[in-house]
């Protein structure tokens, strides 16, 4: 699966209690090649270092142990859930004795240390965090014969089909059709209502998408007549980012789309960017800032994080309190290199978690933080994570 699909259901649904073991693996991929044999060859490791974990658990009942060991811990079953078109740097794969394998397929630079985890619920953080680092944003096209709206996460979009979308125009006949002219039709004095009727709907329609989707950063493409009439009634115009003209965009594939809108997003990002460094800047006179991962992460425990600012490649590995709010963080250990010296994957060192940036990210989202992820140097003075605290 595509992080592009990942919604607030989907992930509620990935967080919901499970029968122990729900296991989770993350592995990093050559986003450079299509699941390539070196990937083969760690996602093997990672196999085997489940299986041993499995068999070592006195937790789990051994109808789970035979099903997950005989089938769902197969290195050749979830590669062949893999999709080879879907360029990605990390995967996480959740399976269960019970339930369907989910592999997802994740953009990102970042270094990412291989890890197989049991817990009674699938553990969400990676996706979480990987969701933020791709700066998701909705897309709402306005076209003559249909309204669609697509999610999109780094440079790809998928269609949302939910929410009242796609949105096809509701008219009485066929002289009606709007929005648009009709070929060698003479114009009425209708006609401009019914483009108004159309366009409430779809802004009535988007109003739901927004709320589900949290309100992210909207682009929308139009004609310059729809485009200004839907500009005039939205209700939604705080979450509008930028627009386009629609020029041949209401038969575009999602790739040709996320191609030809890619240049105003980025100018947004940088634009946002801007924005919350200098919330950073404001914040450190008003003694509201932190910086620095101790500091950040008792924030977070707290609650009193306003906007947190992480950068795009940093990682982050240390010992976490018994109480939670204290963070010591550790050296990050070397990532796994190929080949490997030897079949079994070798666990990082007991008592310190290598997720660190993904807990923050995703504890933070939790308690309605703001979340920003910005390029790599943004935060140097502070190493790579700072914030803009409540109180």
């Amino acid at each position: 699966m595509d992080i592009s699909e990942l919604t607030p259901e989907t992930l509620a649904t990935l967080r919901a209690p499970r029968p122990y073991p729900a296991v989770t693996l993350v592995m990093p991929v050559d986003p450079k090649a299509p699941f390539s044999e070196k990937d083969r060859i760690l996602l093997r490791g990672l196999c085997t270092e489940a299986q041993r974990q499995l068999a070592e658990d006195p937790d789990v009942e051994r109808e789970v142990r035979l099903a997950l060991r005989d089938g769902k811990l197969s290195p050749e079953a979830i590669a062949d859930l893999v999709d080879p078109g879907v360029p990605a740097g990390e995967l996480v794969v959740y399976l269960s004795a019970t339930e369907p394998t989910q592999v997802w397929q994740v953009p990102t630079d970042a270094d990412i240390l291989p890890r197989a985890e049991f817990a009674d619920r699938y553990l969400t953080r990676y996706l979480a965090a990987a969701e933020q680092r791709s700066w998701p944003y909705l897309v709402l096209v306005l076209d003559q014969e249909m309204c669609r709206l697509f999610r999109g996460t780094a440079a790809r979009l998928h269609e949302v089909k939910a929410h009242g979308f796609p949105d096809a125009p509701a008219i009485p006949s066929p002289e009606d059709a709007v929005p648009g002219p009709i070929p060698r039709a003479q114009p009425y004095e209708a006609h401009e209502e019914y483009v108004k009727q159309y366009l409430r709907t779809v802004d009535k329609n988007l109003g739901r998408a927004l709320k589900a989707h949290d309100g992210l950063p909207l682009f929308v493409i139009g004609g310059d007549k729809t485009l200004a009439a839907f500009l005039d009634l939205t209700t939604h115009r705080d979450h509008l980012a930028g627009t386009l003209p629609l020029t041949g965009m209401d038969t575009d594939s999602p790739a040709d789309l996320a191609r030809r809108i890619a240049p105003t997003v980025e100018a947004h990002r940088a634009e946002q960017v801007a924005e919350a460094v200098q919330e950073l800047a404001d914040a450190r006179s008003q003694n509201k800032y932190v910086g620095g991962p101790a500091e950040v992460w008792t924030a977070v425990a707290d609650k009193r994080m306003h906007r947190l600012l992480v950068e795009e490649g940093l990682l982050i590995a240390g010992k976490i309190g018994a109480d939670g709010r204290e963070l010591t963080t550790v050296p990050y250990p070397e990532p796994v290199t190929l080949p490997q010296p030897k079949e079994d994957f070798e666990p990082p060192e007991p008592g310190v978690a290598t997720d660190i940036v993904e807990q923050l990210v995703e504890d933070a989202a939790e308690s309605g933080t703001l979340i920003l992820f910005v390029p790599d140097g943004t935060l140097s003075d502070a190493a790579g994570v700072a914030g803009v605290l409540r109180y």
